[in-house]
Parts: C-alpha cells; sequence; structure tokens
C-alpha cells in the first residue's frame, strides 16, 4: 500500500473516531475542509508538516497517521495476546448481554408495550 493511502485512511479512521466532520478538523489544524477530503481521498499528498498539524489536531503522534495496518494490527494483537494471558486462565468467559441497541424497532415497541402483571 502507498504512503498515501495509509494516510489517507488512517486520518479517516481517526478522525470518525474522534466524531469529528472534516471541517472541524480542518479547523482545529488551520487546513482547509477541502484539502482534508482531497487529502483522504488520495488526491493530494501531504507534507511533513501537514502531517504534523493533522496528528496535532487529533491529539496522536504524527506516527499513528502514517503507520501501515499491518504493523498497527500487531502492535493491537501483541497487547492483547499479553492482556488475556494476565490472570485470565483457567476462567471461563463471561457472555455479553445484548443490549437493546441491537434489537429491531418492533422488539422496543413489543418489550414498551408490556404491562405489569397484578
Amino acid at each position: 500500500m502507498e504512503m498515501r493511502e495509509t494516510l489517507a485512511r488512517n486520518l479517516r479512521k481517526y478522525r470518525r473516531a474522534q466524531r469529528l466532520s472534516q471541517e472541524e478538523l480542518g479547523h482545529r489544524a488551520e487546513l482547509d475542509r477541502t484539502y482534508i477530503s482531497s487529502i483522504e481521498r488520495c488526491v493530494y499528498s501531504a507534507t511533513v508538516d501537514v502531517v504534523g498539524r493533522l496528528a496535532d489536531a487529533l491529539g496522536i503522534p504524527a506516527l499513528e497517521l502514517l503507520r501501515p495496518a499491518s504493523e498497527s494490527a500487531e502492535a493491537k494483537s501483541s497487547s492483547a495476546t499479553s492482556a488475556e494471558g494476565a490472570g485470565t486462565k483457567g476462567q471461563p468467559k463471561k457472555s455479553a448481554k445484548p443490549s437493546r441497541k441491537s434489537e429491531g424497532p418492533a422488539q422496543r415497541r413489543a418489550t414498551a408495550r408490556k404491562k405489569p402483571g397484578p
């Protein structure tokens, strides 16, 4: 994968994770929204200075915007493996309770209509 594509993918991932619009990120980094859009679409390459400004605006190290997916996946898997091994041996995994968000609208309406018994 080209460096431009890596930057585009990571920029979009971190921006969306923080729920920022391109306009808000542009404001924070003192860049035009259309330039942010062009970087995310691999239309323009960003200079080192622009990568630094974007990283500062996102509150992350600039390296994170340039890190290839394979490296970040390796870092996550190694930290997850070490966390799994810390004090969890022999303990069964707990099943997650389904959230109301996983219910469809019809299920939520049916649940809401139920009246308590006498």
